[in-house]
């Protein structure tokens, strides 16, 4: 737990960290995967950027309630925070990074930051499932986005 004097709130961030290895080159991966306007296919909803061109300071709107800001880039990552949709209010951040394993494969990390210390223990071990659970999964998408797709 890390204690941060807020309005005198103590803060308790959980992380979900979901990580695959793809068998893809970093480069080749990435333009299949790493389109910060693109998450919506990996989690099987819609989305689309509503301000920006995907690079720091883009809007996307992902489903129809969901705005987060790309906040951070690199080569082979992006992060962003949630500033409207459902855990908007418990400082919500992500990050998606491709690293390099060989030249012939990488490896996807997805992490995910919330603040938790609002919840009731029962919403802190849904919510962890839950977005644990949804984000494994467009892990997975991921990865078989970037082996499936050639150039």
């Amino acid at each position: 737990m890390i204690d941060v004097p807020t309005n005198n709130s103590p803060t308790d961030f959980a992380i979900v960290a979901c990580s695959v290895a793809v068998n893809r080159p970093i480069d080749e991966a990435w333009r299949e995967i790493g389109d910060f306007a693109d998450a919506g296919r990996f989690l099987n909803v819609f989305s689309k950027l509503v301000s920006g061109i995907g690079q720091l300071g883009s809007v996307r709107l992902v489903g129809d309630a969901i705005l987060e800001v790309m906040v951070g880039s690199s080569s082979h990552s992006y992060s962003y925070a949630q500033v409207r949709g459902p855990m908007a209010g418990f400082s919500y951040h992500g990050c998606l990074e491709l690293s390099p394993l060989n030249s012939e494969s990488c490896r996807l990390s997805y992490t995910l930051v919330y603040d938790q210390a609002p919840m009731d223990a029962a919403r802190r071990t849904s919510e962890f499932e839950r977005v644990s659970l949804r984000f494994k999964n467009a892990a997975q998408a991921m990865k078989a986005a970037a082996e499936t797709s050639r150039d």
